[in-house]
C-alpha cells in the first residue's frame, strides 16, 4: 500500500506534520498507519478524521503533553482520501492507495 499525505496549502503553513510508520518517506508512506504531530496546540484538542464518503473514522479529544506536543496515530488502511480536522479546522488530507 502507498500512503500519501497532502497538506492543505503550503507545508510550512500546516500546524500538523505526518510521518510513515510502516516504511517510506513522508509524504509517500508504505502501509496504512501514520502518526501525526504538532506543537501548535495546547491543552485538549478535538480530532476528527473522515473518509471521502464523509464516514467518521476518528472523532475524539486528545490532550497535549506539558511541553505542548500533540501526537496521534491513525490506521488508514483502506484506499481512500481522508480529511484530518483539528478543533473544527481541516489541517490536511491523506490519500491511501
Amino acid at each position: 500500500m502507498l500512503l500519501s499525505l497532502g497538506l492543505l496549502g503550503q507545508a510550512s503553513q500546516s500546524p500538523v506534520s505526518g510521518s510513515c510508520q510502516n516504511g517510506g518517506t513522508f509524504p509517500d508512506c508504505v502501509g496504512g498507519e501514520a502518526v501525526f504531530t504538532s506543537t501548535k496546540y495546547t491543552g485538549q484538542v478535538h480530532v476528527k478524521v473522515t473518509n471521502s464518503s464523509g464516514e467518521v473514522i476518528d472523532d475524539g479529544d486528545y490532550t497535549t503533553t506539558s511541553e505542548g506536543l500533540l501526537s496521534f496515530f491513525e490506521n488508514l488502511s483502506f484506499a481512500d482520501t481522508y480529511t484530518i480536522a483539528i478543533n473544527g479546522q481541516v489541517v490536511l488530507t491523506v490519500t491511501t492507495h
